[in-house]
């Protein structure tokens, strides 16, 4: 239960950072901790930079 919590948890924080720099989440895979965005390349670099700072 505390780890489903924490995936909740993680994903929402990530859906809010990753729309926040004009990206959309494509796949999440929480076994591998992969996450693929779309969106135009500037902002999924900008995405991948809070992803970056939101896992530290």
């Amino acid at each position: 239960m505390v780890e489903t919590l924490h995936d909740t948890t993680f994903f929402t924080l990530l859906k809010q950072a990753v729309e926040q720099h004009g990206c959309t989440i494509v796949d999440v895979d929480f076994d591998t901790h992969v996450i693929n965005l779309d969106g135009p390349e500037d902002a999924v670099h900008a995405c991948a930079l809070a992803l970056e700072n939101l896992m530290q």
